[in-house]
């Protein structure tokens, strides 16, 4: 039986945000349900950390409004606003315990002794911590380290919880298994959770829906499949993988290099076909990758076996990997498939 959403939902509308002279975010609306998680997604710079800590109520906006459940929580202070953060450093005290840690916010709250220590057992036990109460941080595994601040938001059951990168200072490995661990438990929490990651997969793995921020803007709102597979724009486009650009016609097809195809002799296909030579070709670890060379253009493209330099290829891109869009500006065209470009 599916877990009923216990949080809340999140509005925000028309919000801007600026720094000195300089604006950060432009207007930006969204409408989060509840038990929802959203993932944030773009390069640096683009506006989402200050998004979530406009919500948070770490960054005051210049306009717009920000409400939870209907209330309007735009100048609240970060503490009445229902919502609890997870930092991209974790921000643990160095010289405080993980029981101590999970159940600090508790303590601010005024709780007694004995009802803090029943709920950070159950952060614990909730959290695969057991018998992990009394170290310190400099003694945990980063993947602890991320549990333990996990918890500590966790811990005064928010109504949202906002995460700013906190798998970022994680290796690959571990990261995998957390990412799994933090899906696993929003679900069964039914809570609501905002997500900030530059990393795309990360954002695919985890979120019912992304947001993909373009220098302060909303450039494409959707769930990952949709995302995926018509992007907005070109900065969405390039942003999920899409990289490879060529020239066709009066605009450009772009296509991820595990999408494209060297066509055998005499191969047809459902979709544009380029004239190209590899230049060169290079081990990718169960694949090989190789640079073809389009007129002036260069694309990337996966291929089962070596490809000797120079060879003369013929790329294709199947109908429903090639994103074509405008020549002019293209960051800002809207998105069109081959098919409907026909």
């Amino acid at each position: 039986m599916e877990t009923q959403p216990r949080g809340t939902p999140l509005g925000i509308q028309g919000l801007a945000v600026a720094y000195g002279r300089t604006q950060v975010l432009h207007e930006v609306s969204l409408a989060v349900g509840a038990g929802e998680f959203v993932a944030l997604l773009g390069p640096s710079g683009c506006g989402k950390t200050t998004l979530l800590r406009s919500i948070a109520g770490f960054v005051a906006p210049s306009a717009g409004r920000i409400t939870a459940g209907g209330r309007d929580i735009t100048r609240e202070p970060p503490e009445r606003r229902g919502a609890a953060m997870v930092f991209q450093s974790y921000a643990l005290w160095p010289h405080m315990n993980v029981a101590k840690t999970i159940g600090y916010g508790l303590a601010v709250r005024g709780w007694d002794k004995a009802r803090i220590a029943a709920r950070v057992e159950e952060m614990l036990r909730l959290l695969r911590l057991e018998g992990l109460g009394q170290r310190l941080p400099a003694q945990l595994s980063g993947g602890q380290r991320q549990r333990v601040a996990m918890g500590r938001a966790l811990a005064v059951d928010p109504e949202i919880l906002l995460l700013d990168e906190p798998m970022s200072n994680l290796d690959a490995r571990v990261r995998e298994g957390v990412r799994h661990e933090l899906r696993t438990l929003q679900q069964s929490l039914g809570i609501t959770a905002i997500h900030v990651t530059h990393d795309r997969e990360e954002a695919m793995i985890l979120a019912d829906r992304i947001v993909v921020l373009e220098e302060g803007r909303i450039a494409q709102v959707g769930p990952p499949e949709e995302l995926w597979r018509r992007p907005a724009n070109a900065y969405v486009a390039d942003f999920l993988g899409a990289t490879n650009r060529l020239p066709l016609g009066d605009g450009v097809v772009m296509f991820r290099p595990e999408e494209g195809r060297v066509l055998a002799p005499g191969e047809t296909l459902d979709g544009p076909v380029f004239e190209g030579t590899v230049a060169f070709c290079a081990y990718a670890g169960g694949r090989w990758r190789a640079t073809i060379r389009v007129d002036e253009a260069e694309a990337l493209v996966d291929v089962p076996e070596r490809l000797e330099a120079e060879t003369a290829v013929r790329l294709g891109i199947p109908r429903e990997a090639a994103h074509l869009f405008g020549a002019t500006a293209p960051s800002r065209e809207s998105h069109e498939s081959y098919a409907e470009a026909g």
